[in-house]
Formats: C-alpha cells, sequence, structure tokens
C-alpha cells in the first residue's frame, strides 16, 4: 500500500471513530459513575486474542495480532498500552445489551466479543473496555477488539 493510501486509510478510521463517539454521545443515555466498575478494571491487562474488527481501521490483522503479549495498565491516574498514555480517566459505567450497544458502536455484531448480557462498559478516556468477569475483559483499540486478562502479580 502507498505511503498516501495508508494515510488515506489510516485518517478515515480515525474520523469513522470520532463519528461513532459523537453519535453515542448525542443519543446515548447519561453514564452512571461507579466504584465497584473502577475497582473491577484497575489494574494490569495482559492482551490474549484479536475477536473483531470494524469496517475501517488503522492497522492491519499483522499489526493488530503484533499487540498480543502487550500489557494495558489501567490507573487511577490514565491508561497505558506500550507508549500510549490516556488522559485521566473518569470511568463513567454503563450496562448495556451488548448486541445492540456493539452494533451502535461499532458497526458489527457482538457474538465474536463473547460478552454477558446485558454487559458493564466503562469509559477510560481513550476508549472503552467491557467487563467479561473479575479477570477477562474485551477492550477496543484502533478499530480491533481485544480480549485481555488480569494480570495477578
Amino acid at each position: 500500500m502507498s505511503s498516501l493510501h495508508y494515510t488515506i486509510h489510516v485518517v478515515g478510521a480515525r474520523l469513522r471513530c470520532i463519528a461513532v463517539a459523537l453519535l453515542l454521545a448525542a443519543g446515548a443515555p447519561a453514564f452512571a459513575q461507579t466504584a465497584d466498575a473502577r475497582s473491577e478494571i484497575i489494574g494490569k491487562w495482559k492482551l490474549t486474542s484479536v475477536l473483531d474488527l470494524i469496517d475501517i481501521t488503522s492497522r492491519n490483522e499483522k499489526e493488530a495480532r503484533s499487540l498480543l503479549g502487550h500489557v494495558l495498565v489501567i490507573r487511577n491516574e490514565g491508561a497505558q498500552l506500550d507508549d500510549y498514555q490516556c488522559a485521566p480517566p473518569k470511568f463513567e459505567t454503563r450496562r448495556v445489551a451488548p448486541n445492540l450497544y456493539v452494533q451502535e458502536f461499532a458497526g458489527i455484531d457482538a457474538r465474536k466479543l463473547r460478552l454477558p448480557d446485558p454487559v458493564t462498559v466503562v469509559d477510560i478516556s481513550c476508549t472503552q473496555v467491557f467487563i467479561k468477569s473479575r479477570n477477562r475483559i474485551v477492550m477496543f483499540w484502533d478499530g480491533w477488539f481485544f480480549e485481555a486478562r488480569r494480570i495477578v502479580n
């Protein structure tokens, strides 16, 4: 892929993500902040599998798979994946029906994500985290959905 085509691809993916976020913010019910969700996602999470992608992404499949084994760290001060640092999160939380929410949020079927119904979604400022269980989450990153497992120290 030429440099120009790649740039257009990346910019298009980012614009689509921004558009989806704006649409959700305009029509979505208000978030409710909960201490429980915060305590459930604070910690270190190892990316273990690639689950699905949206139509336009800023990474190809090889690049997405290269993130497997990397660690997402979520703290009160912010989240970090590799060198990318997220702003301090508000930990805004909502319980949603995964099929409807994921279809509206990402334009895909939620079955590949294997989420509980309802699922708790937590906004950590740079992305959203779906809580599958105490030690498993699904995170959205650069147009891809990843499953991650808690690293217990």
